[in-house]
């Protein structure tokens, strides 16, 4: 299983390109970072709306939970390591999407994520493992959330939770791992691992 691991990694990291034309904030993600992706019965609507309220945003990921910040640099084998060790005492919990909200001032419309104290203490468990030693934790305030639209202007923004709220159902799913995922060439991001949470012995 690590010999595996290590083999994807390596591959993955091997053919990673940093490309001129991408904007600063992609630039960011060239190492990846951990996320939370809900089960495809889940997921299927949600990149429905994605593909037509933000078709950029879908054009980049299915939908998902952001979970930590980008590395800085390529995950290490010792570092997957560390975030297994460390995920092996954080206990699966059952995560409730809905309802709909935004992030005045700022632009985007999104599923709210509960309990914000579950996804918190994996977080935090997550950004203590060396992998994020030098890294910004610029994120840490923003609340979980799973993304419908975000490349929208404010107004626009508004109008569409107008338009959505109460018209979309809410729901919940079971987490029980977290997924590394990097982007390709084309910034579509790929998952490389599925790391999980705390199991039964």
């Amino acid at each position: 299983m690590r010999s595996i691991a290590r083999k994807v990694i390596s591959q993955v990291m091997a053919s990673l390109k940093v490309h001129a034309e991408w904007e600063e904030w992609q630039r960011r993600y060239a190492h990846g970072a951990f996320y939370i992706f809900p089960p495809e019965s889940v997921g299927r609507p949600v990149d429905e709306l994605r593909s037509r309220y933000d078709a950029r945003s879908a054009k980049y990921s299915s939908a998902h939970i952001s979970l930590s910040e980008p590395l800085a640099a390529p995950l290490s084998e010792s570092q997957r390591e560390e975030i297994v060790h460390e995920l092996a005492c954080i206990e699966p919990f059952e995560v409730h999407y809905g309802p709909l909200r935004n992030f005045a001032p700022y632009p985007g419309v999104a599923y709210t994520i509960t309990p914000e104290t579950s996804f918190v203490a994996l977080r935090n468990a997550l950004h203590a493992t060396s992998a994020f030693l030098d890294v910004d934790l610029n994120s840490e305030s923003v609340p979980a959330h799973m993304t419908v639209a975000e490349f929208i202007t404010l107004e626009r923004s508004k109008e569409l939770l107008d338009e959505l709220s109460e018209k979309v159902s809410e729901g919940s799913f079971w987490c029980d791992e977290i997924v590394y995922a990097v982007p390709n060439d084309a910034f579509k991001f790929q998952r490389v691992l599925s790391l999980p949470l705390k199991r039964e012995r």
